[in-house]
């Protein structure tokens, strides 16, 4: 024995160890039970299904394994709105830049939970085989009530955290070019041109039909965004300080999201798991806060809250950024705040967005279609008209006009 041991029979230890995990390995499938784990209109672009598995144990004990199995959707139309390859994005995101995200808490010592779900295995690249967060107590959100003010200071801080962990990445030339991925609301190409053509067509009829007379110069004013909506995002996004450059989420909506809540307070979020990292990439910290803020934020919350929660993520950037020992530059409050107000534009694409997203219906729009029909088959423009999307974005698409945006 070394001093090291204490006295203790080291060898014993590790018999027990292995004994432990060896007695709780599944050794044969009993029964498999699968069933849909997201809600329709909850995930538009792959199969996700929890996998109920009842085991023996190497034991001889019969036990339930919960697994989370994601598949590449295999329509025609599907594969073809699908303007990135999001399972090989998220593949790479799984087995190369968490690990590096895994072994940087590990070297600082960092506790705290890890903010992903396990990867268990996966099938290049088309099945990605996850932990199961909801035996551990996490659930999701309803999407159609969006998220309060302790939610959203959870996911700030989380956010937070990813970003952080990415600048020291970074600094050490671990994440690469190669890694940049794609700004989704921001992709050059056919397919995504088709998206823009059928937001700025079915909303501005919807406003037109159903909003009342006020609305028919702004509407007017919208459907004009057309011939220049997308050069404009290019342009916001390729023109950023490079000092504020993290790996953003890329898809940080409510239903990406799982939240443990405190006992007995059903409503008061602990911890928060995200998850779907299918449209990763590299620019600006803002995107992700602008994504979320937009789409998953209660309207009221944001309106009223915006310079609260600027300073919720700010601190906790700051915080996560020394933890690491960064010695790059750290963004500022005021920071935050300019690069919000340089991307009021690209937040238009997002304000058109969160009525699809909390729609009251779970069949808003089709993906099979978006190649292929026209957008008012595409879009269900109810969406638009219900009376829902008014009290959400009127207020924001009349600040854009009066800022001059449109």
């Amino acid at each position: 024995m070394t001093e090291q041991d204490h006295g203790l029979d080291t060898q014993l230890l590790a018999r027990f160890l292995k004994k432990r995990f060896h007695e709780e390995k599944p050794v044969e499938v009993i029964s498999v039970d699968a069933a849909n784990a997201a809600p329709k209109g909850n995930n538009h672009i792959s199969l996700v299904r929890r996998v109920k598995m009842v085991c023996f144990t190497a034991s001889g004990k019969k036990k339930c394994f919960s697994i989370i199995v994601k598949n590449e959707l295999q329509g025609e139309g599907s594969k073809e709105a699908m303007v990135w390859p999001v399972f090989r994005v998220e593949t790479e995101m799984y087995t190369t830049i968490l690990p590096m995200m895994e072994d940087l808490m590990e070297e600082f010592g960092d506790k705290r939970e890890k903010l992903w779900p396990d990867l268990l295995g996966f099938r290049r690249y088309n099945m990605i085989v996850l932990k199961d967060l909801s035996e551990e107590g996490y659930v999701g959100v309803e999407r159609r009530n969006s998220l309060d003010f302790n939610h959203s200071k959870l996911v700030l801080r989380a956010l937070s955290r990813i970003h952080a962990m990415s600048k020291v990445l970074l600094e050490r030339g671990m994440i690469t070019e190669a890694n940049k991925g794609k700004l989704a609301i921001a992709s050059e190409d056919p397919t995504m041109n088709k998206w823009w053509h059928c937001f700025l067509t079915v909303l501005p009829d919807a406003m037109l039909n159903s909003w009342g007379d006020e609305w028919k110069e702004l509407a007017g004013k919208l459907r004009n965004q057309e011939s220049v909506f997308m050069r404009n995002m290019v342009s916001l996004c390729e023109q950023f300080d490079k000092r504020f450059e993290v790996l953003n989420h890329g898809d940080p909506w409510m239903t990406n999201m799982l939240f443990k809540y405190m006992e007995f307070e059903d409503n008061f979020p602990v911890s928060i798991r995200l998850v779907d990292y299918q449209m990763f990439h590299l620019n600006s910290f803002i995107w992700d806060l602008v994504y979320f803020l937009i789409t998953s934020t209660i309207p009221t919350v944001r309106r009223t809250r915006l310079h609260e929660l600027f300073e919720v993520y700010q601190v906790s950037l700051e915080k996560n950024l020394n933890f690491f020992n960064y010695k790059g530059y750290v963004p500022t409050l005021e920071d935050v705040k300019s690069e919000w107000e340089r991307t009021q534009y690209g937040h238009l694409g997002c304000f058109m967005f969160q009525p699809m997203m909390t729609a009251e219906t779970s069949s808003a729009f089709d993906m099979e279609k978006i190649t292929t029909h026209p957008p008012h088959e595409v879009m269900d423009e109810s969406v638009f008209n219900d009376g829902k999307a008014l009290r959400s974005i009127g207020e924001d698409l009349k600040n854009f006009d009066l800022l001059g945006l449109l």
